[in-house]
């Protein structure tokens, strides 16, 4: 009786964790505000008056380094792995911790699985927007590099009257000489000319 009680109790924990987590996708800075929040309500979930759990969460997301949020397991005794697959692309693991022997009973695995299956999708979500997030911050970043390489490139041109493969070359022998990249070069100019810093770099063929 005492297992019924603890599970019914648990499910009432997690009964809005898909719209808590939904929420959590709009209003989330990033996928580790997220993944916090999402180890939090697992712990939460999970812990009893007579057990006290704590959670973990890793995602992998390819070619990146793994992202982890929620407390440590050190000095677990018992602990609880549940393995997400979305795809080839994004792979997340939740694991459940506590210091106490035989912590989770069958009961309780089938519990935090529910709870790991209602969660994959607004992870995936997080995880969907944060890329998109992601590929338009450096989209951003390309596009503002491109632009002040071209006013360089216009700059060099007009100094030395030259066309502008002719200036891309000096700019880029510039980059070379003075072991930097061809955007620091270029910033640098660029802001040499509009009064901000000193830059006393010739550009010369």
């Amino acid at each position: 009786m005492r297992e019924n009680n603890a599970v019914s109790s648990t499910s009432q924990n997690f009964g809005d964790t898909v719209s808590t987590l939904l929420e959590l996708v709009v209003d989330s800075t990033g996928v580790a505000d997220f993944l916090a929040e999402l180890a939090r309500l697992a712990a939460e979930g999970l812990s009893r008056p007579d057990r006290d759990v704590s959670c973990g969460v890793t995602v992998t997301r390819r070619k990146q380094p793994p992202s982890y949020a929620g407390s440590a397991g050190e000095g677990s005794v018992s602990n609880l792995r549940i393995p997400l697959d979305f795809d080839e692309e994004y792979s997340a693991v939740v694991n459940l911790y506590s210091p106490q022997p035989g912590a989770f009973s069958p009961e309780d695995a089938a519990e935090a699985r529910r709870f790991a299956a209602d969660a994959a999708r607004p992870l995936l979500l997080a995880l969907r927007i944060s890329q998109l997030r992601e590929s338009r911050e450096d989209l951003a970043a390309a596009m503002q590099s491109r632009t002040i390489i071209d006013m360089a490139i216009g700059a060099i041109m007009a100094q030395n009257r030259c066309g502008r493969d002719a200036a891309f070359k000096i700019l880029r022998n510039t980059s070379n000489n003075r072991n930097m990249k061809i955007r620091d070069v270029a910033a640098a100019m660029v802001a040499s000319i509009a009064g901000d810093t000193d830059f006393t770099a010739r550009f010369e063929e």
